[in-house]
């Protein structure tokens, strides 16, 4: 019982639901969003969600909503200033074993950034591939297993909930803003409509390593959020970790793109809370000399504009581009590596080789990157 959620609020505007939240979570009320899932197909409402609290917090959820009612007009709330200004991280999650370790790293990175967290649970839909039959009969089971199905995933969410409670230390956890959003459908359509209305400063999402048994998500679908999304996309292997660090040593893989001045902009402002290095990297396949005329030129403009961080173009020859990529991160010890989202340029084309995929899925360097 004490693990049941119950409805407290329909919500249709974000504003009101982030209110709420935030008030009943000063109250020690922990608060879960979800929809219905009681429809068939992976469709679902962006603007209409449920607030939900634990069945034994239901009570005094209802007491500080009805006084809320009387302090406030929640139909016409406007958005708070200070929920305006923090950063926001979209974290999709399968609830998988490894899936503990990237909340905990994305907690220390909201931390470091003043951002909230929505860690978003996307669970499969029963009937998404069957085929409707029309029958009182036949609508009355797809009722009761989305029923079933969404039962069973509302419990795995509060059950996490408590998971994340046990590992992550209380003060770090108290620091950070994080709340909870169950949604019915298919992952990567799910989790790019839901960024949509989110408005996210990154979505963070954890790869399984090759020889990884539990797995996040599989290359296929990071790479269609990647594709269809229009934020910025942090992919995290099993075993990223900053902890500890001083400073981290960022490259950003250059191919002289007019893009890339932008890029590196998001990427200072992502990287903000941190000290850190930053190299941008263009991998010479070819010896050309223009390029190390182009790096120069780069080199000049990062001294005028940016000489307040440690920026610095480099031009590293190899045979081949990814293998470039591995041993230029691996002599310099690179914690993060970065791209901008061109659909011409090589290194956008190389994420949907094998290739690139094995360095998201296997080594355990994040990769950032950035839409143009």
């Amino acid at each position: 019982m004490e693990n049941q959620l119950v409805t407290i609020l329909r919500i249709t505007k974000p504003q009101v639901g982030s209110f709420v939240k935030r008030r009943f979570e000063s109250e020690g009320i922990e608060c879960f969003f979800t929809n219905e899932g009681l429809k068939m197909g992976g469709v679902y409402n962006p603007d209409e969600v449920l607030l939900k609290v634990k069945a034994g917090k239901s009570e005094k959820a209802i007491k500080l909503l009805l006084n809320m009612h009387k302090e406030y007009d929640l139909d016409t709330l406007s958005e708070d200033a200070s929920y305006a200004q923090m950063k926001k991280i979209l974290l999709p999650v399968k609830m998988s074993e490894g899936c503990l370790e990237l909340c905990k790293f994305a907690i220390s990175v909201a931390q470091k950034n003043n951002a909230e967290i929505k860690l978003l649970y996307v669970y499969e839909d029963p009937t998404i591939h069957d085929s409707a039959k029309h029958t009182v009969s036949w609508e009355k089971h797809v009722k009761m297993e989305l029923q079933e199905a969404h039962k069973k995933a509302q419990l795995k969410l509060v059950n996490f909930s408590l998971e994340i409670k046990k590992i992550v230390p209380n003060d770090l956890l108290r620091s950070v803003n994080l709340h909870y959003r169950m949604l019915k459908g298919i992952p990567e359509h799910v989790v790019v409509d839901a960024a949509e209305r989110y408005q996210p400063d990154i979505i963070l999402m954890g790869s399984k390593g090759e020889y990884e048994k539990a797995n996040e998500f599989q290359g296929k679908t990071i790479a269609k959020v990647i594709e269809h999304s229009n934020f910025p996309v942090l992919v995290v292997p099993p075993k990223a970790d900053f902890e500890g660090k001083d400073k981290i040593n960022v490259m950003y893989a250059t191919d002289f793109y007019d893009s890339d001045n932008s890029s590196l902009n998001k990427l200072l402002a992502i990287l903000q809370a941190f000290d850190k290095q930053i190299y941008c990297v263009h991998i010479d396949l070819n010896d050309d000399s223009h390029h190390q005329e182009k790096v120069n030129e780069l080199n000049k403009l990062l001294a005028r504009d940016y000489s307040v961080h440690n920026i610095k173009c480099v031009l590293f020859e190899s045979d081949n581009v990814v293998k470039g990529l591995e041993t230029f991160a691996e002599s310099n010890d690179i914690d993060v590596i970065s791209f901008s989202k061109m659909k011409r340029s090589s290194f956008y084309k190389m994420f949907h080789s094998s290739l690139l995929e094995r360095i998201v899925l296997v080594e355990n360097i994040p990769i950032l990157i950035f839409p143009v």
